[in-house]
């Protein structure tokens, strides 16, 4: 009993820790280019049945403010059935700088995003590759911001994504975001390699075309991970960032059975994480079975100072949890949720990491983009 004990512990320390990083955290520009100098960019922007987000996307990428005729965008259509390779089309037409690339079927053995990737790249002209998707919109100065961490030595960075859409489930997927976007900046800043982002991300050329591009990188259905991990292998320097200028908004995902598809796939891919990643996963799943399941049992057997400590013990991690949370927001300058709805959040919490946890290990294929994958 006393190691179940300990986990609720241990949760409340790596809070501590978390908090303690984000308040110290800086991600001032380290490499800022006179606008002379700026260098040419290759935009990819994955699509596969997003006739609702793919307007919205390229509009913010066409306010980028940033030399027009250093900005290529590519377009990777994934032989949507929707009107998507139709809106593509007219913005190829009305705009020089974007193409329009429709994905193909290879005997190459990639599949999803990492297709789209390896398809689009042969027409990559820029300097540095930026990577984002059809439901996320960019901010002005998005190239600007992920540019100016690109030191020498840098092969790869990734900015914050949050979510920005409507609706109850909107705002819990924003917060969930946010703090997962928190955690990752914690890890990256304590000088640990963690991930990228695939909505958001930006790769030095010279640093894609080491590792052989996708193409020769072993598939995995989590392609950003995979592709950053090997950069990183190449002996580059890695980063995360989290301002208002690398800044992006995704729209949420509809449905909740949908979402617990996509935090499958996460979990899936990441199996190549390394090792402390999965201490970090258990401690927090635990602490979602551990703590009903000790409370239930001291309730039974009439353990009041148990239960006094259980109680403590998530009282205090919801007060840490707010505090990063609200500290993070504002870092990238955005307004921080009310109390209420970090009330409602951990509950929100609690449910999500709890039915994720049984999801996973269910016998099933993981449904992406109207395909599924057995992961």
């Amino acid at each position: 009993m006393i190691y179940f004990l300990l986990i609720p512990l241990l949760y409340i320390l790596i809070q501590i820790w978390q908090l303690g990083v984000l308040r110290r955290y800086q991600s001032n520009p380290k490499h800022v280019f006179e606008w002379s100098q700026l260098p040419a960019v290759s935009i990819w922007v994955a699509c596969r049945n997003e006739e609702k987000n793919l307007a919205a996307c390229l509009d913010a990428l066409l306010r980028l403010d940033y030399p027009k005729e250093k900005i290529q965008i590519l377009i990777g259509n994934d032989q949507s059935t929707d009107a998507t390779r139709d809106i593509a089309m007219q913005y190829a037409l009305d705009y020089p700088n974007i193409t329009l690339i429709d994905v193909v079927d290879t005997d190459s053995g990639l599949k999803a995003k990492a297709r789209v990737m390896a398809q689009l790249d042969a027409h990559a002209s820029g300097d540095y590759y930026l990577i984002t998707d059809a439901d996320v919109r960019v901010k002005p100065n998005w190239i600007q911001g992920l540019l100016s961490n690109m030191t020498p030595e840098m092969g790869v960075c990734s900015g914050t994504t949050m979510v920005q859409s409507t609706g109850m489930d909107g705002w819990l997927q924003e917060i969930d975001w946010a703090y997962f976007m928190g955690l990752l900046n914690v890890i990256s800043y304590s000088g640990v390699p963690a991930t990228a982002v695939g909505n958001n991300m930006i790769i030095r050329r010279e640093a894609y075309w080491q590792t052989g591009g996708y193409g020769k990188i072993h598939f995995s259905i989590t392609e950003d991970y995979k592709l950053y991990s090997e950069v990183c292998a190449k002996g580059w320097k890695w980063n995360n960032i989290m301002n208002e200028d690398v800044l992006a908004f995704s729209e949420k995902t509809e449905g909740f059975g949908p979402l617990l598809h996509q935090r499958k796939r996460w979990l899936s891919g990441g199996k190549e994480l390394p090792w402390y990643w999965w201490i970090l996963f258990g401690i927090y799943g635990g602490f979602y079975f551990v703590i009903p399941t000790l409370l239930v049992y001291f309730w039974w057997e009439a353990q009041i100072t148990a239960l006094l400590y259980l109680g403590v013990v998530w009282g205090v991690k919801f007060v840490l949890q707010s505090m990063q949370i609200r500290k993070i927001y504002a870092l990238v300058n955005e307004k921080a949720p009310r109390l209420e709805r970090l009330i409602v959040y951990e509950l929100y919490l609690f449910v999500l990491t709890t039915l994720t946890a049984l999801f996973f290990i269910l016998p099933i294929k993981t449904r992406w983009k109207s395909r599924s994958y057995k992961v």
